[in-house]
């Protein structure tokens, strides 16, 4: 299954102290429920039980006389054809409806992409408050979902869901990865620390044994093969330290990892930069304080930043942030 989650910061939610308030909807509860594709009988029994009820009518039926015999051969081939017909009308309209459905998901994909939130939230609330046509369609809306909960700081919500896919979806290897490291962020944000640490611990795991190989397309890491370091990964390290009181931690990963960072994230290693800009600054190395914020803000707007991460706010005061070019 492809992984629609285009980044380690969109997994962890762009939201910050000024994110927007929060929709009134999304009861994930019940989304989840109203959400579960229903399970119709097979096609095939409706019509092998008419074609047995026909055969043993037409043989009741043809004992009676040559005149009823013409009749039941006539009505045989009429129901036969009725049953091709009609046959024909349910998988047309069928495949019409799941169709509908792949174009709803790839607009709630281009909304999150836009990150345009309360479009998005509007149209996952519409999708999941009935039964998908495909167990695929419904996994891939939630998915979703996670993004849109985190962006608006329901982080316990969010949690949910994530544990909810990997409770019960098999999913690709990427995917999965995908899911975990927006999972262990959530948790960052939310302070389950031991829960985070144990999240840590499996996503290593599947990292040294290359199961995050898919999983670059979910951090923005472009391809890559198996066994290579996971920029997503090394983010959340970045941020767990600095958001735990560990500046001379986050530095050395940073450092550590700073190619790896700019090989896989592209433009949002503006958030690897923002991180390592506060490390700096708790560790009173101002002059690189200010060379990694003006990094920072010279990929991605200072707002924005200062959205997916709180903890940088100071910072804002401290440093300039880097001018927009002109147009």
């Amino acid at each position: 299954m492809d992984s629609p989650v285009t980044s380690t910061a969109e997994l962890a939610g762009d939201g910050g102290a000024d994110a927007p308030a929060a929709p009134v909807f999304l009861d994930v509860q019940a989304l989840l429920e109203r959400s579960q594709p229903r399970q119709y009988p097979r096609l095939f029994w409706y019509v092998l039980g008419v074609m047995l009820l026909a055969v043993m009518l037409s043989t009741y039926l043809g004992q009676q006389g040559r005149g009823m015999q013409i009749f039941v051969e006539l009505m045989s081939g009429l129901v036969m054809i009725g049953l091709m017909v009609g046959m024909a009308a349910v998988t047309y309209v069928m495949a019409g409806r799941q169709r509908a459905e792949v174009k709803q998901l790839e607009a709630v994909e281009e909304l999150v992409q836009l990150r345009r939130w309360p479009q998005a939230a509007v149209a996952l609330e519409g999708l999941l408050s009935a039964p998908t046509r495909t167990p695929h369609a419904r996994v891939q809306a939630l998915i979703y979902l996670t993004s849109v909960l985190a962006r608006y700081h329901r982080f316990e919500e969010a949690i949910a869901v994530q544990n909810y896919l990997l409770e019960n979806v098999r999913m690709d290897a990427g995917t999965e990865y995908a899911i975990r490291l927006g999972r262990a962020m959530a948790m960052l944000r939310e302070d389950h620390l031991v829960d985070a640490d144990r999240a840590f611990g499996v996503l290593r795991r599947m990292a040294a044994a290359g199961g995050d190989a898919e999983a670059s397309a979910a951090d923005g890491s472009g391809g890559r093969g198996p066994g290579r370091e996971s920029a997503g990964l090394a983010l959340l390290e970045i941020y767990r330290d600095v958001k735990t009181g560990h500046p001379a931690e986050a530095v050395e990963i940073f450092e550590q990892r700073l190619a790896a960072l700019r090989d896989q994230l592209g433009h949002r290693v503006a958030d690897a930069y923002a991180l390592a800009a506060k490390a700096y600054d708790l560790l009173g190395r101002d002059g690189e304080a200010r060379a990694a914020y003006e990094k920072a803000t010279l990929l991605s707007p200072a707002d924005e930043l200062r959205r997916r991460y709180p903890e940088i706010q100071s910072l804002a005061t401290k440093y300039r942030a880097a001018e927009a070019p002109a147009a």
